[in-house]
């Protein structure tokens, strides 16, 4: 099974046109990935999908009612450009 590194799912973001992280997201998203990534079972995209949607809205945010709007608005706009993109399907292959 191929094992997939922080900036592999940096470019997928990049690839979906997410290109609007902060550098602070973007370090997170380095620091976090392993464990997120083991913690998923190696779920490549649910890694992904998983720290864009939760994990950084709330360590890059302040933790409040915003936060939380965020990380829903990230988790249904995520789902939308993988669905649209065919992605996973992809990856699956």
């Amino acid at each position: 099974m191929k094992s997939y590194s922080a900036q592999n799912g940096l470019d997928v973001m990049k690839y979906l046109g997410v290109t609007n992280l902060t550098d602070d997201e973007i370090r997170v998203f380095n620091d976090k990935w392993k464990e997120v990534y083991g913690g998923r079972g190696n779920d490549f995209v649910g890694t992904i999908w998983t720290l864009y949607a939760e994990v950084l809205p709330f360590t890059c945010g302040d933790g409040d009612r915003g936060s939380f709007v965020v990380s829903q608005l990230r988790d249904s706009d995520f789902g939308d450009r993988i669905e649209k993109s065919g992605l996973e399907d992809d990856l699956k292959k």
